[in-house]
């Protein structure tokens, strides 16, 4: 039986979401077609109808969930100072601390990006510039894009440190310390 253009899209939509959960939770060579294909409830067998590769389903998971994140950066509708603030203290939770799967890509995946392919190397380069045009939103005056690059890189490297840490006691440490310090300076 024939599937039809909106199923196979429909299809393609949840690969990419599993993928991209996958990938988060378990990194780029933690995840096999097999495990998303089996995540979507589809066989394994029909992995190439949606992707030529694993790498091209790596790179298109990752442009997705750039994209999604920098969309509803943009569409934040309140007060920039407040919506940073929010962001900050939704960003620095222990809820996406102890979610990778469910939280920001960037903690879960930059370390191992180099190590990829060519096309997800830049899906990965151009997802952080639209997320950090962005985040410059947020930002004041001319200098937006330049704290849009300091602050992610602080809420990065404190998410990086909260999941590393075996203390769950020093984790939580670092996540309020570096929350309060952000506030201090945007909010």
């Amino acid at each position: 039986m024939k599937t039809s253009k909106a199923n196979v899209e429909a299809n393609r939509q949840k690969l990419l979401e599993a993928a991209s959960e996958g990938f988060r939770q378990h990194g780029f060579d933690g995840v096999k077609v097999a495990d998303v294909m089996q995540a979507a409830g589809l066989s394994h067998g029909g992995f190439y109808t949606y992707f030529e590769s694993k790498d091209d389903l790596a790179a298109q998971a990752c442009a997705a969930s750039l994209d999604r994140q920098a969309e509803r950066l943009k569409g934040a509708e309140g007060e920039p100072r407040a919506e940073l603030r929010a962001y900050v203290e939704r960003y620095l939770s222990t809820k996406n601390r102890d979610l990778p799967g469910q939280a920001c890509l960037f903690p879960s995946l930059a370390a191992e990006v180099s190590r990829q392919a060519a096309p997800v190397r830049q899906v990965f380069s151009e997802g952080v510039a639209h997320y950090l045009d962005a985040l410059a939103t947020l930002s004041d005056g001319g200098e937006g894009r330049q704290k849009a690059i300091a602050l992610l890189s602080e809420l990065v490297g404190a998410m990086v440190l909260a999941r590393a840490v075996g203390d769950e006691a020093l984790s939580d440490e670092i996540l309020i310390a570096v929350r309060s310090d952000l506030s201090a300076r945007f909010g």
